[in-house]
């Protein structure tokens, strides 16, 4: 008669069951951030050794549990099994931080730009009488909201005049300006799905 194997056996996983292992997610956020075992066990109060069993795919873990763990890296339970983009815990992008730039005499643009949102955002602000002095294509959609004043958007040979509150949405493969023909500042906010700056 055999002796009976001392080594762990892993379960075998449905891939159906749509997620990604708890305990690969764990073994990258960790990895990521350079953290030992022993410092997530500490911060979630769960285990090394459960902890390392969960790496390893030879234990389950409570749905409890898996919220301690998740809270570790800044995640809920959903956005830590990848069913959404956020994180749990708010990202602050402050104002200064933000890229700045002049795009044309009397336009600045500011940017946005955080590769986990998967869009950009730029805010631009136009002088009395300033605009584009060229004009934009590329791929992807615009989102354009006028938030401040009045603008003028001309897309594909053709002008829309937008007051604020005023949206509007393109493809942005056409042939797109902006500028302001009044008197008063205006700005706008656009939604890029696209990476263009």
């Amino acid at each position: 008669m055999a002796a009976p194997d001392p080594s762990p056996r892993t379960t075998t996983r449905d891939p159906e069951l749509g997620f990604p292992p708890p305990g690969e997610v764990l073994h990258r956020l960790r990895t990521q951030r350079g953290m030992s075992l022993r410092q997530v066990a500490a911060e979630c109060g769960l285990s090394v050794s459960f902890l390392a069993a969960l790496e390893r795919g030879e234990t389950d873990i409570a749905l409890e549990r898996l919220g301690r763990l998740a809270k570790v890296f800044g995640h809920d339970v959903g956005s830590f099994l990848g069913f959404s983009r956020g994180r749990a815990t708010p990202s602050l992008y402050p104002r200064e931080e933000q890229e700045t730039f002049e795009r044309a005499p009397g336009v600045v643009y500011r940017l946005l730009r955080a590769s986990e949102l998967g869009y950009q955002v730029v805010t631009g602000d136009f002088a009395p009488h300033s605009g584009l002095t060229e004009d934009l294509q590329h791929e992807g959609t615009d989102l354009v909201m006028v938030t401040r004043g009045t603008l003028v958007a001309r897309y594909h040979g053709i002008d829309h005049v937008l007051r604020a509150g005023d949206c509007l949405q393109w493809a942005a493969g056409h042939p797109h300006t902006f500028r302001n023909d009044g008197d008063e500042p205006a700005q706008m906010v656009v939604v890029l799905f696209s990476s263009l700056y």
